[in-house]
């Protein structure tokens, strides 16, 4: 770990106690919207652009530890705000990760699941686990097709 990351990462857990004493004292909502803009200046800090390609795996994981060793606020249990993951409130994105894990559930054991972004493209990539078939789609449907079709041939 480079000393800047041990800075960083403790100035994170700084401000991620400021957001978990809003959450007892000014509500929940105005915690979560100042964990998420805490959150946003973090990444904008540690995401620059032009970043060559051999850097961002480690910059993701690095990033991802440190997030992950941050809790965002507590939601109270009088009611006041709603925790349910399956029920997104409008605007909000669904769970990535379990939406993912459920895609990839229906393309079978076999296949490895690979959501890729570059600039403003993003593409799904389905891959055998013996890596003897690769596939790539820019939605779900038109991957699951092509896993279909596949995995047909290969019956045949």
């Amino acid at each position: 770990m480079q000393p800047t990351e041990s800075v960083e990462r403790k100035a994170m857990a700084s401000k991620q106690k400021s957001s978990a004493q809003a959450a007892n004292g000014d509500g929940y909502e105005q915690a979560l919207t100042e964990y998420q803009r805490e959150l946003a200046q973090y990444l904008e800090e540690r995401i620059k652009p032009g970043l060559n390609a051999g850097a961002i795996p480690p910059l993701a994981r690095s990033i991802a530890r440190d997030i992950a060793a941050q809790e965002p606020p507590e939601a109270p249990d009088d009611g006041e705000a709603t925790t349910d993951r399956d029920a997104p409130a409008k605007g909000e994105a669904p769970d990535f990760v379990a939406d993912m894990h459920d895609f990839q559930a229906e393309l079978g054991a076999d296949w490895i699941l690979r959501f890729s972004v570059h600039g403003r493209d993003r593409w799904l990539t389905a891959e055998k686990q013996d890596a003897s078939q690769h596939v790539e789609a820019p939605d779900p449907d038109r991957l699951v097709k092509m896993v279909d079709a596949v995995n047909q041939n290969i019956a045949r």
